[in-house]
């Protein structure tokens, strides 16, 4: 879900109550996903979308593929 953090900036979140695990945030033209952290130069830029709903979506799919990821 997309938790509105202030106008423009979103946290993604599993559900209601959970803790952030991506932050999406307007960025030019587009919509800009980090990965979560408190301090911001500890977030790592994941890519640029056309909305907020697809970087959301992009967040999971990433997840969701690392999760299917074999272990080294």
């Amino acid at each position: 879900m997309l938790d509105e953090t202030r106008p423009g900036a979103w946290l993604v979140r599993a559900g209601a109550g959970e803790p952030p695990e991506a932050f999406v945030e307007r960025f030019t033209r587009g919509y800009k996903l980090s990965s979560w952290s408190l301090v911001e130069s500890e977030r790592r830029d994941l890519g640029v979308y056309m909305s907020a709903e697809l970087a959301e979506t992009a967040w999971w799919r990433r997840r969701e593929s690392s999760s299917r990821s074999p272990s080294s």
